[in-house]
């Protein structure tokens, strides 16, 4: 059986429109953290405060939050025993981070809620069973979307509250090999991430209640494509993985279809694009080792420091259609071989 989506929620390569465009934009530097030689800011809220993590001069992760000048971060690292660096993931407006710790022994690390008080809860499935993945998207509800590998060694979505893991995720495809839900809905039921399909292909998602739609970056250069997170507006962050596995960070409108490519023009060779807040601001993190606040606004309306840049706009025509099968499979991308660099996804 065949399904078909909007492009607005799907997009492949043939379905780009010939115009597109460019417009401006701020890029604000993300300052450095105290002892941070790398640092990676992965959420901003709607407060403008932003988490990540740093590595110090030894390369161990440590996470930090505060505003986003830098005058008054906070730096914690997971309580988790002979933990090997922690990695804020996401901030919620009421300051709920979710995260994990690396450690010896877990294919990504123990997977925490950290209250706005500073402790710590340990997602698990069982009462002595920490969860090994990476938990991301807080809504308004503190419900909490991510992955983890169960009992069958697939890194399985699940939906949590309150740092308590509630029930896996049941992404409408079959035979997939990865379901890794990044971001929810204020609504609870509008979810974004990406599924690698049975043919090994990396494809973003956005799932609301059981009606799925899939995002691939509208470009054959694109070897896959992950959404990271998703605000109200649905504004949806994401990466494509090109051919030599350097990730490239964009924005789409998955109601217009307008898909926005960010980079900061540092240099860098890869860019990852991680948590929205509801005015479009997006975080940034770079090969450089630099992180950045995209701002889409006018320049009254952005925080200081910003950087002005020149975006470029993709568009996919309103009311286009995409094919995709019961396996979730587009025809587009092609099974991920080669080494991803950046954050993990």
């Amino acid at each position: 059986m065949r399904k078909y989506l909007l492009a607005s929620a799907g997009l492949t390569g043939i379905m780009v429109a010939a115009c597109c465009g460019a417009q401006a934009a701020s890029y604000i530097p993300v300052p450095l953290a105290p002892g941070a030689a790398t640092q990676t800011a992965f959420a901003i809220n709607n407060s403008n405060i932003i988490a990540g993590a740093f590595k110090d001069s030894v390369g161990v992760e440590h996470g930090f939050v505060g505003p986003l000048d830098g005058s008054n971060y906070t730096v914690f690292d997971s309580p988790v025993d002979r933990h090997t660096g922690t990695e804020p993931r996401y901030l919620g407006d009421k300051g709920t981070i979710n995260g994990f710790a690396a450690k010896s022994g877990y294919q990504i690390g123990v997977e925490f809620f950290r209250h706005p008080n500073g402790n710590f809860i340990n997602f698990k499935t069982a009462p002595h069973t920490p969860m090994d993945g990476v938990v991301q998207g807080i809504n308004n509800s503190n419900y909490s979307v991510g992955d983890y590998f169960n009992s069958d060694g697939i890194r399985m979505g699940f939906v949590g509250r309150h740092g308590v893991y509630k029930h896996d995720f049941d992404l409408n495809v079959q035979n997939y090999t990865r379901n890794s839900p990044r971001g929810i809905k204020d609504d609870n039921t509008t979810v974004a991430g990406l599924y690698d399909d049975q043919d090994g292909v990396e494809h973003g998602f956005v799932q609301v209640g059981s009606n799925l739609s899939v995002v691939d970056y509208p470009s054959d250069a694109a070897f896959g494509t992950v959404l990271e997170d998703i605000n109200n507006s649905g504004l949806a962050t994401g990466q494509w993985t090109d051919s030599g596995g350097n990730p490239h960070g964009f924005i789409i409108d998955t109601t217009s279809g307008d898909v926005t490519d960010l980079d900061p023009g540092d240099g860098s060779t890869f860019q990852q694009a991680w948590g929205i807040n509801e005015q479009g601001l997006a975080a940034l993190s770079t090969s450089a080792g630099q992180s950045y606040i995209y701002c889409p606004l006018p320049d009254s309306e952005c925080p200081s420091g910003g950087v002005h840049a020149i975006v470029h706009k993709k568009h996919v025509p309103s009311g286009a259609m995409l094919h995709y099968d019961r396996f979730g499979r587009t025809g587009h991308g092609h099974p991920l071989k080669v080494a991803k660099k950046g954050a993990v996804q």
